[in-house]
């Protein structure tokens, strides 16, 4: 009898351990079901070698403009086939792949042998560092590599062609020390996953029109392959706009506020591009009586009588010196709805002056328009221009009179 109670007691011991687990089980159905984790539809740059491993908004592609379409007035909306995201990414071969996600469908694309590689021989307005540019495939078990540590620009068109360009930017234009001819490089800061700054100092920057590019290029094509050349697809390599609200592609911006200047193109994924401009000194007024001016575009014809096409300057003459103002005249028959700007010398080199950069003068001022940077001309005819550039102040007067 006792070892019956002492086993019935042993048997009430468990019972009573069994319904606290019970009791402490049971207590959790009431504690919410975990959060599924929500992937939105679109298409991501994905990889141990970037910040994102996973899926992430900030590693998101998102429409591109074609470059094709620059001038087109008014500007298309970004190509929905055309794809782009500025991101950081580590050399390695765990490399990374570009992921489509729709609904629950999820499509990986990788480079295709032999069809995808460095570009042997890029055009004029590519970039000037080596890039990667070919065929993609959904079937492709490739993943996407990048050769050093950098900040690349990424480029997926229509689930067919991805391009990845080294991006160093830099400043190019009439204000900028190389002209229209040679970027000024910025330099980058240490590889960081999520960050990327690019800086110069002491940099003296004129007055007129200018805009960042990187790597020393205005476009890379994309698909030029339609006999149609308005229906090529081609990305855009340079920003203009403003300084403060920058677009792909966008117009020459212009600096009115000559002196020597730091600026900084500062890049965070997931929020994109700023870029500041200080001014830390002022500049001596600038000699220009050893300046050529001419001017140069397709608006006149050539000495021997054949239309020019940007390609020969006309009546390129020193100024005459009135104090610290310096002048050019020119006379000569302009064509309707072609263009010209001032050039100095016979190349971009030097100093160039566009629509934006004067204050237009004299009876016949309204006869010219701007055309993106340039000078179009709205009325034909004889016409006397005079340029002026008064260097106290470097400010630019065009007067424009028709014979």
């Amino acid at each position: 009898m006792k070892n019956l109670m002492i086993k019935f007691s042993t048997m009430l011991a468990m019972v009573a351990v069994l319904t606290i687990a019970f009791g402490v089980t049971s207590c959790k159905k009431d504690d919410p079901a975990p959060t599924p984790v929500v992937v939105l539809d679109g298409t991501y740059v994905l990889g141990s070698v970037t910040a994102y491993a996973d899926y992430n908004t900030k590693a998101m592609m998102k429409p591109a403009y074609n470059e094709v379409d620059n001038n087109v007035v008014p500007r298309p909306a970004p190509l929905s086939t055309l794809l782009e995201l500025y991101i950081p990414i580590k050399a390695g071969a765990a490399g990374f792949k570009i992921v489509t996600v729709a609904g629950s469908t999820r499509t990986t694309y990788g480079p295709v042998t032999g069809a995808f590689g460095v570009v042997a021989t890029p055009t004029n307005d590519e970039p000037k560092l080596p890039f990667q540019r070919g065929s993609v495939s959904a079937t492709s078990t490739n993943m996407f590599t990048v050769p050093e540590d950098g900040f690349y620009h990424v480029v997926f068109y229509d689930n067919k062609t991805v391009a990845i360009m080294r991006v160093v930017w830099g400043m190019i234009g009439a204000a900028t020390p190389g002209g229209w001819s040679n970027s000024t490089d910025l330099t980058p800061s240490a590889f960081n996953l999520n960050t990327y700054t690019f800086t110069i100092s002491n940099m003296t920057f004129g007055k007129g029109e200018w805009k960042f590019r990187y790597s020393s290029g205005w476009k890379v094509e994309m698909d030029t392959t339609n006999s149609d050349p308005t229906k090529w697809v081609k990305v855009n390599t340079n920003f203009g706009g403003a300084a403060g609200t920058l677009v792909p592609g966008g117009g020459n911006i212009v600096n009115d506020a000559p002196g020597i200047y730091t600026a900084t193109m500062a890049y965070t994924l997931g929020t994109g591009y700023t870029a500041t401009l200080l001014k830390t000194a002022n500049l001596p007024p600038i000699n220009y009586s050893t300046y050529e001016m001419g001017i140069i575009g397709n608006a006149y014809n050539k000495p021997d009588g054949t239309p020019a096409d940007w390609d020969v300057n006309f009546g390129t003459s020193l100024p005459t010196i009135m104090g610290t103002d310096y002048l050019w005249s020119y006379t000569l028959d302009l064509i309707a709805d072609k263009e010209f700007k001032f050039r100095q010398g016979t190349d971009w080199a030097g100093k160039s002056i566009g629509y934006g950069d004067v204050t237009w003068a004299g009876p016949n001022a309204a006869n010219f328009s701007n055309n993106g940077g340039n000078i179009k001309v709205g009325v034909a005819g004889n016409y006397t221009i005079l340029l002026k550039i008064a260097a106290e102040t470097e400010t630019y007067t065009v007067t424009a009179t028709k014979n």
